[in-house]
């Protein structure tokens, strides 16, 4: 039992999470048409958010957030930015 408990613990996802409680909306059909979320976590594949209180949610929406961003370094044509 201690094998399988330690075997579920473990994140077999293939993009690693990274924690970050960002603020953002959900784009979905129907009323209201935006809802407000929490990004708990997020990976080059996917993200974990927490909806209140809407249950009901379409299989896809769109999630939108942003940040605001300060230039912290520029090079060929490329910058580097950090979340304010």
């Amino acid at each position: 039992m201690k094998f399988l408990r330690s075997l579920l613990s473990q994140d077999l996802r293939a993009s690693p999470r990274h924690e970050v409680h960002y603020p953002a909306h959900l784009e979905v059909e129907g009323d209201p048409p935006i809802l407000s979320c929490v990004i708990w976590d997020i990976s080059s594949g996917g993200a974990k958010l927490t909806i209140a209180g809407h249950q009901d949610l379409p299989e896809e929406f769109v999630l939108l957030f942003r940040r605001r961003c300060r230039i912290v370094r520029r090079t060929d044509g490329q910058v580097a930015v950090q979340f304010q």
